[in-house]
């Protein structure tokens, strides 16, 4: 299989995604910098600025700069983490699109289609059990397919025209709604 180029293939779930990301991680921001502001209020330092000595409430002396290094680091991880978060959540949402083509197909009538995910994609689990639900109601419908012609033929041979001629039209009705469906031994020649 090709790679996607699109990376954003559910892009409310996607960005949903990043956007708790970026709240934890500013919620992450805020908390240290309250618990430092917190633990350092009644304490001093000292330090140099521009060959001066000083001597400042940890607070005073730290704010400029600690929140520098915060909103730095935030931005920095920020913007790493929507690169992996979009990668990750697309190795989601791109199996969840797929699903719901095929069950849109199924909707349909087609009960050929199979679904096929990538190797590095998720919910391989997922991926089997609607092949499995995919191929059960292909045979089982393809049975009632071939049953039901079966039976046709064999009301050809009978010989009681009124009952006959019911029993055939209940079973063009049965058979149109079974003709929604398409399935694998359609394509098959009998």
């Amino acid at each position: 299989m090709e790679k996607r180029r699109n990376y954003f293939i559910k892009k409310k779930f996607q960005m949903n995604f990043i956007v708790k990301f970026g709240l934890l991680l500013l919620l992450e921001s805020i908390l240290i910098m309250g618990l430092f502001m917190y633990l350092s209020n009644d304490t001093l330092t000292t330090g140099y600025s521009h060959s001066i000595l000083k001597v400042e409430n940890t607070q005073n002396f730290f704010i400029i700069p600690f929140t520098l290094v915060s909103l730095i680091c935030f931005i920095a991880i920020g913007l790493v983490g929507m690169v992996v978060f979009t990668l990750l959540s697309h190795r989601i949402a791109g199996p969840l699109y797929r699903f719901e083509k095929i069950l849109q197909q199924m909707g349909d009538g087609d009960l050929t289609a199979n679904v096929t995910l990538r190797k590095k994609d998720q919910l391989e689990e997922f991926e089997k059990l609607i092949n499995v639900l995919v191929d059960t109601l292909d045979n089982r419908m393809g049975n009632i397919k071939r049953n039901l012609e079966q039976a046709q033929e064999l009301l050809l041979k009978v010989d009681a025209p009124e009952a006959i001629s019911e029993l055939n039209k209940r079973l063009n009705l049965i058979k149109d709604e079974i003709n929604h469906f398409k399935v694998t031994s359609d394509f098959k020649t009998k």
